[in-house]
């Protein structure tokens, strides 16, 4: 895994959050009021996609 930045506007203010996520699992990490961007990470060994996750506080908005 790295820490690489999201290939999005503003992408500085994005921190990755642990891990890799199934689609699934993405309710578990989704908040309101947080910007968030998804990208694809590859796959687990049963084939499943994985995700990255990126959060950005409200307050990091671009203005």
């Amino acid at each position: 895994m790295s820490d690489e930045k999201p290939s999005v506007a503003g992408a500085d203010d994005y921190v990755r959050l642990p891990g890799l996520y199934r689609r699934w699992e993405l309710d578990r990490v989704i908040e309101p009021g947080t910007d968030f961007h998804i990208e694809e990470a590859g796959t687990a060994s049963d084939g499943t996609p994985l995700f990255a996750v990126y959060r950005r506080e409200p307050n990091q908005k671009e203005a």
